[in-house]
């Protein structure tokens, strides 16, 4: 696989992109070298007062007819889930229940990160650099660096269909601002 740019080649609407899902439908799709990804929004369960009014949601993202990542307790994109991703959210990566949690905003690159506890015994981290963005998964306390981005492009040739999956739905939920320097802002 080449280095290639992960993007929808479809996306709902604005308006219903950033709207919270009322029901079970297609939000995107995603071209891939598996095939396409197609992510799906439902309401998802609301236990308590928080969860409604932050209007939680269950995100599913599909490669064919099988789940390769389902999200629980996500939010509407952007900055509903940027918050989410903040207080942690949880899962399943090929039925393999994980939590995810982002590191908090910094000046200092090293200190930006979205970090994936997988169930069993992995951990994938996005995390952020001078100029780029690293992808590395740990295994057993080990680290190994699986890719990085240029610009905005990423060396999708090394990864597995869970790990694009993670890739996909860290690119086209907006969680990747996680990443980028507050100065960005400004």
């Amino acid at each position: 696989m080449p280095e290639s740019r992960i993007q929808p080649s479809w996306r709902a609407p604005l308006a219903k992109w950033t709207q919270p899902a009322l029901e079970r439908a297609p939000y995107a799709v995603v071209p891939t070298a598996y095939g396409e990804y197609t992510l799906f929004r439902e309401p998802g369960k609301r236990p308590n007062p928080a969860a409604r009014a932050e209007a939680w949601e269950r995100w599913q993202l599909i490669l064919g007819e099988d789940a390769a990542l389902e999200i629980d307790d996500a939010a509407t994109p952007w900055h509903g889930l940027r918050s989410r991703m903040r207080l942690g959210v949880h899962g399943t990566l090929d039925g393999v229940p994980f939590t995810a949690r982002a590191a908090s905003r910094s000046f200092v690159p090293r200190h930006r990160g979205i970090h994936f506890d997988i169930g069993d015994g992995r951990a994938m981290s996005f995390t952020a650099h001078r100029f780029h963005r690293h992808f590395i998964r740990s295994i057993g306390g080990e680290e190994r660096f699986i890719l990085r981005s240029n610009g905005a492009r990423w060396e999708t040739d090394r990864l597995d269909r869970g790990e694009l999956a993670l890739l996909c739905f860290v690119l086209i939920s907006g969680a990747d601002a996680l990443l980028t320097s507050p100065l960005w802002n400004l």
